[in-house]
């Protein structure tokens, strides 16, 4: 019977902006046309910014840069990310096509663009690509091409499921480096432990612990909060190349936004058990949703206010102070919340944190309207009873403050992936 109440939809709480692009692999130059300098190696050898002088670009973290519509050969390119070192380019990943971006396209569209992109790829190496397998750091089935020449190295993975009917697609993305080691440093780094974890811990003037370091994944527009908060953490640990849209597919992310809690669950334990590490449910949505609904309901009543369903999204409907007056009541209760966070805060671990956005104020960059959100937190103050917390929305929400109180109020779940 819980299980029926779990299937909540997480999304980023806003409306989705319709706007349904031509399809990236198109003939007609839209961005800065980078293919002679990719094709020579000079793209590597300067700063990136000088390569894409006019573009709009973005910096989540300084460690990478975010652009869109770049030209490579025939190709306009979706979103593209490039890891920078020292401000210079070291590689880069292209979407071709995504699902959250672009929307569902049929078998023989997606299958068209794949051979766009081929072509496209020999044109631009002057070779012809080996087929490879998705290699054994991919957790989910890729179609892979590869292309080397004297000054660079391109992969192009496509990712779908099904035929015919059941046709479901996911992404066509190119990733290219200057040479294999550099395409290929996203990898997960099986050295990683839980003692370098605590290296990112730092306690601040006024009290504050927080986790340096959690990389930034930029959702854009994609309803992909728990595809981007579980990259965050993967990256986190070292483990780049679990992306956003690799986890959307394997959490069942729609297109226009949303993933299930029992298919996040799912999903986590399976990726977890590759990288050998733990998924750990510290509040799961059921139990909190049997922990607050009856008590709510009969304060609701005395108050004359109108009761909620236990298997209807229930904290998408209740009242932010009859809610504040149940969980938050007694002292102990935000005290005992956030020892939890402390303890895992205190061994390095960011918590992954499933709210309902919309019952207090927040600075959102969406309208103000209820829905299921997943972010993390990162840090705490424990004389201000206070929560550090970050969202998948860009480098200005990399760091933000909350009261406990209100914290608590709105969660409906907490989780670590913890490395074992």
């Amino acid at each position: 019977m819980l299980a029926g109440y779990r299937l909540i939809r997480y999304h980023n709480g806003m409306t989705r902006f319709i706007a349904i692009l031509a399809l990236t692999l198109c003939s007609t130059a839209l961005g800065i046309d980078i293919t002679e300098s990719l094709r020579s190696g000079d793209f590597w050898k300067k700063p990136v910014q000088e390569s894409l002088a006019g573009a709009f670009v973005s910096r989540p973290d300084e460690n990478h840069l975010r652009t869109r519509e770049l030209q490579i050969g025939e190709l306009t390119t979706g979103e593209v990310v490039i890891t920078m070192e020292q401000e210079k380019p070291v590689s880069m990943q292209a979407m071709l096509y995504n699902k959250g971006d672009d929307g569902i396209i049929g078998e023989d569209d997606f299958n068209n663009q794949i051979t766009s992109a081929r072509a496209a790829m020999e044109e631009l190496s002057g070779t012809r690509g080996k087929k490879r397998s998705g290699g054994k750091a991919s957790v989910v089935k890729l179609q892979a091409w590869e292309w080397k020449w004297n000054a660079g190295i391109s992969r192009l993975e496509a990712n779908a499921s099904g035929k015919k009917r059941t046709f479901s697609p996911e992404f066509i993305r190119l990733n290219i480096g200057a040479d294999t080691d550099a395409l290929n440093s996203g990898g997960a780094n099986d050295n990683i432990s839980r003692f370098e974890l605590r290296n990112n811990i730092t306690t601040d003037e006024d009290g504050t612990v927080w986790l340096k370091n959690v990389p930034m994944v930029d959702q854009g527009q994609k309803g992909y909060c728990v595809p981007a908060t579980l990259a965050r953490v993967f990256a986190f640990y070292g483990m780049d190349q679990v992306d956003q849209h690799t986890l959307a597919d394997l959490c069942d992310s729609k297109s226009g936004g949303g993933t299930s809690t029992l298919d996040m669950e799912h999903a986590m334990k399976k990726i977890c058990k590759k990288y050998h590490t733990k998924f750990i449910e510290l509040e799961d949505y059921a139990s909190t949703v049997k922990s607050v609904v009856p008590p709510y309901n009969q304060l609701a009543k005395r108050e004359d206010k109108p009761t909620v369903d236990i298997y209807s999204n229930p904290f998408d409907k209740m009242d932010a102070e009859i809610l504040r007056k149940v969980r938050t009541g007694k002292t102990s209760q935000v005290s005992k919340w956030m020892r939890d966070i402390k303890k895992n805060i205190d061994a390095g671990f960011p918590v992954i944190w499933s709210v309902t956005v919309g019952i207090y104020q927040e600075e959102i960059p969406l309208p103000q309207s209820r829905g299921g959100h997943l972010r993390l937190i990162i840090g705490y103050n424990s004389k201000e009873k206070t929560i550090i917390y970050t969202d998948s929305w860009g480098a200005e929400h990399a760091r933000k403050t909350m009261p406990a109180a209100n914290a608590l109020s709105m969660s409906k779940g907490r989780y670590i992936i913890r490395l074992r």
